[in-house]
């Protein structure tokens, strides 16, 4: 398979690779940890062409220090928003060590992120940054807003359309908040897309109702499948009012959580999870992985993998309380 969108199980935390032929993009990082070298290593990728960090949280930024520090694979272009309220040691040592690598010419360092860049090709698959807008990007967290609400890194977290051939297959929302989704309306940006990566990992969102916040969302994308990139072990995501809420907005939605939910089934089964799909997940060798890593085969036609029918058998083998449960 050579041309995919994969939405890889890094556990809590986001990463995706848009492969198409010999160009690569990665849109975040995950957490901490090898997840995303893992897959790299065995999807044989040595070559980044562009890497774009939707903002400064380290479950979207901790793999990259690891990916930076190995000699087996290069990056040509990085893409982030400058973020002066994010005060991590994590972000503080990854600015610098970035600055430093584009001073030795190792990779371009570009620091803005927002509708004003692109479209990126990777191949034939089109990357589009949805937003934030320029308006907002330029005030930045701890700004205000012209509604007087207080921007934070979620707020200007970059969200991005991923098409194929006219088609818009994916919007992946990074940690989209309600002020940064306010944004877009108000400049009249599109979001609708086939396929959603919900923010926050399905958990509850600053400062709003997380429920009319997840309706709208929907409402918007008119996403069909919703996948929720979570880890088992941390945060008890996705919250049941939040898939409650996409399952009242959507018909016959799917929902893929890449690791099994302990909302779903508070134990973990010892059915052999024959659904997966070949692709590396973090959830694998402990028996974690729900949907595991969800991809977007293109190589012939638009396919979704794992396939719909044989994941829900499993859901309903290892689930006693599935939030998800879809009718096919």
């Amino acid at each position: 398979m050579a041309t995919y969108v994969a939405i890889i199980d890094v556990g809590h935390g986001n990463s995706t690779v848009i492969k198409d032929e010999d160009e690569t993009f990665i849109i975040d990082c995950g957490s901490r940890g090898t997840a995303l070298i893992e897959f790299l290593e065995a999807e044989k990728i040595n070559n980044i062409d562009s890497l774009f960090l939707s903002h400064a949280d380290q479950d979207h930024i901790g793999g990259l220090v690891k990916l930076l520090s190995t000699d087996e694979v290069s990056v040509k272009h990085i893409y982030v928003n400058t973020d002066s309220s994010k005060g991590s040691a994590l972000w503080d040592d990854l600015v610098y060590e970035l600055s430093q690598q584009s001073e030795k010419q190792k990779l371009n360092f570009n620091v803005g992120l927002s509708r004003a860049n692109g479209p990126f090709s990777c191949g034939g698959i089109q990357l589009s940054v949805v937003g934030p807008t320029p308006y907002l990007a330029a005030k930045g967290p701890g700004g205000v807003d012209r509604r007087g609400k207080t921007i934070t890194s979620n707020s200007i977290s970059a969200s991005f359309h991923v098409s194929w051939q006219d088609e818009t297959l994916a919007y992946l929302a990074g940690d989209l908040d309600e002020i940064g989704l306010n944004d877009l309306k108000d400049h009249k940006v599109s979001i609708k897309a086939s396929l959603m990566v919900f923010p926050h990992h399905g958990g509850l969102s600053e400062d709003a109702d997380s429920v009319a916040f997840t309706r709208e969302l929907c409402r918007l994308t008119e996403a069909k499948t919703v996948v929720f990139s979570i880890g088992r072990n941390q945060h008890h995501n996705p919250r049941p009012e939040i898939v409650a809420a996409v399952r009242q907005e959507v018909d016959n939605v799917r929902i893929a959580c890449t690791q099994l939910s302990r909302n779903c089934a508070k134990s973990l089964h010892k059915v052999v999870p024959v659904h997966l799909n070949s692709f590396f997940a973090k959830g694998k060798p402990d028996n974690e992985c729900c949907g595991g890593t969800f991809v977007i085969d293109l190589a012939e036609k638009v396919q979704y993998l794992p396939d719909m029918a044989s994941h829900q058998a499993f859901i309903d083998a290892v689930a006693a309380t599935p939030l998800c449960r879809t009718k096919i």
